[in-house]
């Protein structure tokens, strides 16, 4: 009876293994690249300048729109800032 119990125990943790692998795997490896285009806004009197571009990189689209329109405001410079940020693409 001992070996049985062995024998199902080892084949339930290679079937969990080699199911669990693979989807977890899979499921972590997804990233998304985001590409906004923003207004470059004087703070001072609140006008629009030009453009900025931004790009970010995370494991949602959410997240990696954020990220892009972080990357872009932090291009403008003191005393701007990036605003209207358009989503260009998500990959």
């Amino acid at each position: 009876m001992k070996h049985v119990r062995k024998a199902s125990a080892v084949v339930a943790t290679a079937l969990l293994i080699g199911i669990a692998g693979p989807l977890s795997q899979a499921h972590a490896a997804r990233s998304y690249t985001a590409v906004v285009k923003c207004a470059k806004v004087k703070i001072s009197n609140n006008n629009a300048v030009g453009f900025v571009d931004g790009k970010g990189k995370a494991n949602t689209k959410p997240k990696a729109i954020a990220t892009a329109k972080k990357n872009a405001n932090s291009k403008v410079g003191k005393g701007y800032r990036a605003k209207h940020c358009d989503v260009k693409s998500v990959k």
